[in-house]
C-alpha cells in the first residue's frame, strides 16, 4: 500500500497484542468462541450474495427470473455454508486471529478505511494512465449497483479468500515444512500472494463480458486486483478480517460509486 516492505516486515513481526492473546487458547475454547461468529458471517454471505444480484444482471451474467434466484441462493447457502464451516476448523490450528475486536475504531475502522481509500485511488490512476486503453477501464455500472455489489466484494470475497484460503494455504505450509518462528513471515506472504492471485483470477470472468479476452485485459485485471489482493491479506493476517473487510468495502466504494463517471 503506503508503506516500504522494511516497514511492513518490522510492523508485521510484532503483531498487536489484541492479536497474540486468543492464539494461547487452547482449541477447544477458541472453536466455542468462535461458532457464533462463523454462523453470522455465513448469513451475512448470503446478504452478500443476494447484494452482487443486481451488477451480475447489468452485466449479462445472471437472468432476472425467480428459477435463477432460487437457485444461486442455494448455491450461496452451499458454497459459503462448507466455507465457513472448513475455515472454523482450519483457523484454531493456526497461529492467526482473524476476529480481534479491540479498540476496534484504531485497529480495524481507521488502518482499514485510509488503506481502503488510498488503494481504490492509486488503482484509479493506474487504471487512468497505464491502462487507458482498456475496455474496462470506463466500464462502471450504475453507482447504486457499485455499491451494492461492494458488500459481496468486502463479506463474501474476504471470507472465501483472506478467511478461508489464505488460512488453508498457511496451515498446509505449517505443516508439510518445518514450522520455526523465522519461517512465518514467509509463509504468511506466500499464503497471500496465492490468494491474491486467485483473486484476480477470479474477476476474469466478468471482466471477459464486457471486453474480449487478451493478453492486455489479463494482465490489467490480475495486477490491479492482485495489488488489492495483497494488501487485503497483509491486513488481514496483521490486523484481522474486520480490517480486510473494511479496507475491500472502502476501495471498492471508491472506485465504483465515488470515482465513475
Amino acid at each position: 500500500m503506503g508503506s516500504s516492505p522494511t516497514s511492513s516486515i518490522i510492523i508485521l513481526t510484532e503483531l498487536p497484542d489484541t492479536i497474540k492473546d486468543p492464539c494461547q487458547m487452547k482449541d477447544h475454547d477458541k472453536l466455542k468462541a468462535q461458532k457464533g461468529t462463523f454462523l453470522a458471517l455465513w448469513f451475512l454471505c448470503i446478504l452478500g450474495g443476494w447484494s452482487a444480484l443486481p451488477y451480475l444482471q447489468h452485466l449479462g451474467l445472471a437472468p432476472s427470473t425467480v428459477s435463477f434466484f432460487l437457485l444461486y441462493t442455494a448455491q450461496i447457502m452451499l458454497l459459503y455454508g462448507l466455507v465457513c464451516r472448513l475455515s472454523y476448523l482450519l483457523v484454531p490450528k493456526t497461529d492467526l486471529w482473524p476476529f480481534a475486536s479491540d479498540k476496534p475504531l484504531k485497529n480495524i475502522v481507521y488502518p482499514g478505511v485510509a488503506a481502503g481509500v488510498f488503494l481504490g485511488a492509486a488503482i484509479y490512476l493506474l487504471d487512468k494512465t497505464l491502462f487507458k486503453s482498456s475496455l474496462l477501464s470506463d466500464a462502471h455500472p450504475p453507482a447504486w449497483m457499485g455499491l451494492l455489489a461492494s458488500f459481496y466484494g468486502a463479506i463474501n470475497e474476504e471470507v472465501l479468500l483472506r478467511l478461508f484460503l489464505f488460512t488453508l494455504v498457511y496451515f498446509l505450509l505449517r505443516k508439510i515444512f518445518r514450522f520455526e518462528s523465522k519461517n512465518r513471515l514467509p509463509f504468511l506472504w506466500l499464503a497471500n500472494v496465492t490468494a491474491a492471485i486467485v483473486f484476480g483470477l477470479g474477476h476474469l470472468p466478468a471482466a471477459f463480458s464486457i471486453a474480449a479476452p487478451s493478453s492486455f485485459e489479463v494482465f490489467r485485471v490480475l495486477l490491479l486486483n492482485g495489488v488489492a489482493g495483497i494488501a487485503f491479506g497483509w491486513l488481514y493476517w496483521s490486523r484481522g478480517l474486520y480490517a480486510a473487510m473494511t479496507a475491500h468495502f472502502a476501495a471498492d466504494v471508491v472506485l465504483h460509486v465515488i470515482l465513475i463517471r
